[in-house]
């Protein structure tokens, strides 16, 4: 598995500063583009396919020379690779001429830090949810998964098996794309899963919406936006895609306020809503029906936690 921060070798020799190795859908890959804009850093980048937009690009031999742990973003610094999109946000604030991201005072720093590493996704996303909202995110997005994977070749998936690193991963969407929906019956472990993702989730922004009300300020920390305004806003555009907004943004006035001036920033849309993709735009849309059709996930999607 790949380590992370910034690498002592290089993995391509090239005469470029910046090239980030993405996928329109990943999570952290919007985080590391709403950083890189926010910035206003100049960069090449490549599109690495996740199964979820067609196929385990990911895990074939060219980019596993990139990174062996067959995720992304990997972010190349004149060659050397940068893993993990937390440490790759904190490396580019460091490296760029601008500080305008980063709070001037050490408290203000402190604080941005904390909702930081709140944000983030780390080790096994099954483990630890209660410290990192990002582990959360995983199991929340099964449904939107199970939509996009309709439109998956079978023979794509198995790919995954004999390349992938990470077998669980391959095995998941091998049960969504045999069971479907059905995957998220009521005695169903998947279920089990996305529920106690939902509970821990919703911890997670009650803190944030009491934050905001506290601070009555624009953004988390005071009236700049920093990295840790670029660390939610993935979190909570993913919320808002899958379709949990109704219910985990409700009676949290202050969060939904900050939500709606996250999106109306411009480097919101250039790196996040401009990056579509045909598999994920079909699979939104028959997730938005399904939830009132389908028995499994209209229930799933109106229980309370």
């Amino acid at each position: 598995m790949a380590r992370e921060g910034k690498q002592s070798f290089k993995v391509i020799d090239t005469d470029k500063k910046w090239i980030l190795y993405h996928n329109c859908f990943s999570l952290c890959s919007r985080k590391v583009r709403l950083c890189l804009e926010e910035l206003e850093i100049e960069y090449d980048q490549e599109h690495i396919d996740l199964i979820e937009t067609g196929k385990y690009q990911v895990a074939s031999k060219n980019f596993l020379k990139i990174n062996p742990g067959a995720t992304v973003p990997v972010l190349l610094h004149e060659g050397y690779p940068i893993y993990e999109s937390h440490e790759q946000i904190y490396y580019l604030t460091k490296e760029s001429s601008s500080s305008s991201i980063i709070p001037a005072n050490e408290k203000d720093k402190n604080s941005m830090d904390y909702w930081v590493k709140k944000s983030s996704m780390v080790g096994d996303p099954m483990e630890n949810q209660d410290i990192y909202a990002g582990n959360c995110i995983g199991a929340l997005t099964f449904p939107l998964f199970a939509s996009m994977i309709k439109y998956i070749n079978i023979n794509k998936i198995l790919f995954g098996l004999i390349n992938h690193p990470l077998k669980i991963r391959v095995f998941l969407f091998i049960i969504l794309k045999i069971f479907g929906y059905k995957a998220f019956s009521s005695s169903s472990p998947i279920r089990r899963l996305i529920k106690r993702s939902l509970k821990n989730i919703n911890n997670h922004l009650l803190e944030l919406n009491n934050h905001l009300k506290t601070k009555e300020e624009d953004w988390i920390i005071n009236n700049s936006f920093t990295l840790a305004d670029i660390s939610w806003a993935v979190i909570l555009h993913r919320i808002e895609e899958v379709g949990w907004d109704e219910i985990l943004f409700r009676d949290k006035p202050f969060l939904e306020d900050y939500y709606k001036k996250v999106k109306a920033k411009k480097s919101f849309k250039s790196s996040i809503i401009n990056y579509d993709h045909e598999i994920l735009d079909k699979g939104k849309l028959i997730l938005k029906s399904k939830i009132k059709e389908d028995q499994n996930l209209k229930s799933l999607f109106s229980e309370s936690f």
